[in-house]
């Protein structure tokens, strides 16, 4: 194995299971944040501003980062001054959410500060960028496609048909196999 990877769970993760325990058996050099609540119970500027640090520090690494992880590092991503090997996005929070059946409503920080960070062009684009986000995830919002993929490239964003915000381990077996393994 020669993959180096940096993981940044989603709210609430941990690096000793679910998929940080699989992606760990999948690189000999592992690092990663877990998004857990001492984590959360920063202020959202210095979270973002400690996944800055850490992004810098492992520019080396193929980043993949999951849904409230993702969007943490889109917003590091803002006035970026590093060129990233290559950024992968699982099932990415990209503003408010709504979940109309379980009467969910969700709406992370700085969702603004982003949108016009991708108006002004001000994100740091890394080599390689993909997002990977199921059409069946109430986070999901189709008019954010177009956004991204002008934004990074056409075919940034791969909807995955059938799949929630938590993607089934068959599929992102298939990702990791397109994207980790042929890093």
């Amino acid at each position: 194995m020669t993959n180096k990877l940096f993981y940044i769970t989603g709210r609430e993760g941990s690096l000793e299971k679910g998929l940080a325990a699989h992606l760990s058996t999948l690189s000999d050099d592992f690092q990663g944040l877990a998004v857990d609540l001492p984590f959360l119970r920063q202020r959202p500027l210095i979270q973002i501003e400690q996944v800055q640090q850490l992004l810098r520090q492992y520019c080396d690494r193929t980043i993949i980062a999951n849904s409230y992880g993702a969007y943490l590092t889109l917003q590091a991503l803002v006035d970026f001054d590093v060129v990233l090997p290559k950024v992968i996005l699982l099932s990415p929070v990209l503003g408010a959410g709504y979940a109309k059946d379980r009467m969910y409503m969700s709406k992370p920080p700085f969702t603004k500060r982003l949108r016009l960070a991708l108006e002004e062009q001000r994100l740091a684009v890394p080599k390689a960028f993909s997002m990977y986000i199921g059409d069946d995830d109430p986070l999901y919002d189709p008019s954010a496609n177009g956004v991204f993929n002008r934004y990074f490239g056409e075919g940034t964003v791969t909807v995955l048909p059938g799949e929630g915000h938590m993607i089934s381990r068959q599929m992102m077996d298939r990702i990791l196999d397109g994207v980790v393994n042929k890093a």
